[in-house]
């Protein structure tokens, strides 16, 4: 009694063969997936970043009171604080942040011709003496004050905070009793 040993068993050695031959032609015929992997071609994408110089101030309040005084100084009621940002691009330089009136002869006024000049205003910078508001900035001629002058090294992106106290000084002035307004302008340069 012969055993049966497998599908090929009862075949001759050429029948094997030719079963052996017919499997490989078909592995031959299969796609080979383990082996050779199909990639697509290389889309790109250019990409573009910039960073812009630029100098950024806050100020805060938005408003300081006075309660004048005839011949005398007033104080305003609150220091302003001052938050500068800057990104430049110079390796060295500075920047330059000043307080100004756009007129000299009018930094308040009541609106009916009677005005405080900007001589008669005053700032403490972080708590240093009181400065007439009568220098010459990149801005205003004859009613600014300088708040700060701070060298850049190397372009690193900084910020600073400062404060400003006002005072008025009526003397010499002959205001009327009225209320008085006026804008100050802060405002920075880079170099």
């Amino acid at each position: 009694m012969q055993i049966n040993s497998g599908v090929c068993g009862g075949l001759s050695v050429a029948g094997r063969r030719f079963v052996l031959l017919v499997l490989a032609a078909g592995f031959l015929l299969l796609p080979a997936t383990t082996g050779a992997q199909l990639k697509s071609n290389v889309a790109s994408v250019n990409l573009n970043a910039t960073l812009n110089t630029s100098i950024t101030i806050t100020a805060t309040p938005g408003l300081v009171n006075f309660n004048l005084v005839r011949n005398g100084v007033a104080t305003g009621t609150t220091p302003v604080t001052i938050t500068t940002t800057w990104t430049l691009t110079t390796l060295l330089g500075s920047v330059a942040e000043y307080a100004y009136f756009s007129s000299s002869s009018a930094a308040l006024t009541d609106g009916a011709s009677d005005n405080i000049p900007s001589a008669s205003v005053s700032g403490s910078v972080d708590g240093g003496a009181y400065t007439a508001f009568t220098g010459t900035s990149p801005f205003a001629a004859g009613s600014s004050i300088t708040l700060f002058t701070q060298f850049v090294f190397l372009n690193f992106p900084a910020n600073r905070s400062d404060t400003l106290n006002l005072q008025i000084a009526t003397s010499g002035l002959k205001l009327p009793a009225g209320t008085y307004t006026g804008v100050l302008h802060i405002q920075a340069q880079a170099n």
